[in-house]
């Protein structure tokens, strides 16, 4: 389909409508950024591995490499432990898959977690109170 003037002119309009519901998005995740916080203390307290395992989820590594990674610096954790905090952190809307390598799924960090980098109040905050328990 040949690209027209008109065509052009839409789907610019398109791509700006779409960066402001982004921005207006992400607003609403800075205005809203407590509720994120108690989901994440919620979904964490107490679960030693499933911090860990949320530390390491990166959006490129499958959960195979993650435990190979772990178990090279000497925090060897089992397969299915693994397997099982990552169902914990999906069911509890912390990860979403986004690929496979081999059998091995490659989960990531919601968007909000990335937009209010939501790692460093887990460092802060949750192993700190873990810490201290």
């Amino acid at each position: 389909m040949p690209e027209t003037p008109e065509l052009h002119g839409r789907i610019t309009k398109m791509q700006k409508d779409i960066e402001e519901l982004k921005e207006d998005r992400q607003d609403d995740w800075h205005l809203d950024r407590e509720r994120y916080e108690k989901m994440l203390s919620n979904a964490l307290q107490g679960d030693s591995t499933g911090i860990t395992i949320y530390l390491e989820i990166d959006g490129v590594r499958s959960i195979k490499e993650i435990e190979r990674s772990l178990s090279g610096i000497g925090h060897r954790i089992p397969t299915m432990t693994l397997w099982r905090a990552s169902q914990r952190l999906m069911m509890a809307g912390l990860i979403r898959t986004v690929a496979a390598k081999g059998k091995s799924p490659v989960f990531a960090k919601k968007r909000w977690a990335i937009a209010l980098n939501l790692d460093d109040y887990v460092r802060t905050k949750i192993i700190k109170k873990e810490n201290k328990s």
